[in-house]
């Protein structure tokens, strides 16, 4: 016989034949396969499995780190008009600078005891003053400061106003508030989100302590506030946004609690000087908090390709037992050897098994006995 192809025992009461496998003969019941139960369609249908798994497998990643990637992606645009105010603050003389520091101290003066009104509720607020919008406009696109609390990793823009389009660039001042300055009386508030899908604004104010310190640059004027006061108000109650006479404050405010937004939350610090430094992180670096994450999901993906590589297994067996019309409950299991000849997997058919079909690894084929 040859030995290029896979041989089965096929045994009676009296007498024990040898027939190919490929013969289609396992089966007594059936001489002819399907379409679908040909081996190479099982491929295909493995295959296909296997593609539609990737699919979903890259839809639920893609989900779960869209609010991730989104926030590095925006927090790099904030970053970006930091680094152009900068810039243009460089370029500026000091006579440039000077003027537009005194015209800010003016602007306050002229202010007095402001009107206040949420933030969140009343977007279109008018400007009390029509040059505002004029004041401490560096960059032309409304950028006055930026505010830096390096405890919580945040440095961010302050626009004019507090519209959606400019809380969703970074943080706003609230228009009839004080615009920082050294002025010995005034109070200034600085509002951003909490929970912006993609964003991350004041999300972490609330880490925050009092003692703590933290920075708004106007020009290049460094100021710095020690944080005195932490509360939750109804945004109703303005009482705590007033100034107080002989004090110099500024409030970051936000929305609170985390998702629902019923109340504000309110971190008011009091000018201690400019250039002093400002409470710096405690705890694990935020970038072993990324490595920690990236691994995480490599082994996330690593699972994934084991699961899937174990399923397209399981799929080829039950393939091939349909193919060949095994029943694994009679022992029927083709098995690799390592025969004789060619090497391909022989399979034998004991004689007590029902039907005389029991597939099992006997090497190449051998004479009847």
């Amino acid at each position: 016989m040859s030995s290029g192809r896979s041989w089965v025992r096929k045994r009676s009461q009296t007498e024990e034949t040898i027939v190919p496998v490929s013969a289609g003969l396992i089966n007594n019941n059936r001489t002819t396969k399907s379409k679908e139960d040909k081996p190479e369609h099982a491929g295909r249908s493995i295959k296909w499995r296997s593609w539609i798994d990737a699919i979903v497998f890259l839809v639920g990643l893609s989900i779960f780190l869209y609010p991730l990637v989104a926030a590095y992606v925006n927090y790099q645009a904030a970053s970006k008009a930091i680094d152009q105010y900068d810039a243009i603050v460089s370029r500026l003389t000091p006579a440039q600078k000077k003027a537009m520091w005194q015209d800010a101290k003016k602007y306050d003066i002229e202010l007095g005891k402001p009107t206040l009104r949420d933030p969140f509720k009343y977007h279109k607020i008018k400007s009390p003053v029509e040059r505002y919008s004029q004041t401490l406009d560096v960059d032309g696109e409304g950028m006055m400061a930026y505010v830096d609390i390096p405890k919580i990793s945040v440095k961010l823009p302050v626009y004019h106003g507090t519209n959606d389009d400019t809380l969703l660039k970074g943080t706003g001042h609230i228009a009839t508030t004080h615009i920082p300055t050294d002025n010995p009386t005034l109070h200034g508030v600085i509002t951003g989100h909490t929970g912006a899908v993609g964003h991350i604004f004041f999300d972490n104010l609330t880490q925050l302590k009092k003692g703590d310190v933290f920075e708004v640059r106007v020009l290049d004027h460094h100021m710095s506030y020690k944080i005195d006061q932490i509360k939750v108000i109804v945004p109703t109650d303005v009482s705590n946004l007033q100034p107080v006479e002989g004090r110099n404050y500024v409030t970051l405010l936000t929305c609170t609690p985390y998702g629902i937004n019923s109340h504000r939350l309110l971190v008011r610090g009091h000018y201690i000087g400019e250039n002093i430094p400002a409470t710096q992180p405690t705890g694990v670096p935020q970038w072993v908090l990324w490595i920690l994450l990236l691994i995480l999901l490599l082994i996330a993906i690593l699972m994934h390709v084991v699961t899937v590589k174990r399923r397209n297994c399981r799929i080829a067996i039950i393939q091939i037992r349909r193919s060949y019309q095994l029943d694994p409950e009679r022992g029927d299991w083709p098995l690799p050897t390592q025969g004789q000849g060619s090497g391909r997997a022989t399979a034998s058919v004991k004689p007590d098994s029902p039907g005389g079909r029991d597939l099992t690894d006997s090497g190449a084929p051998g004479p009847a006995s």
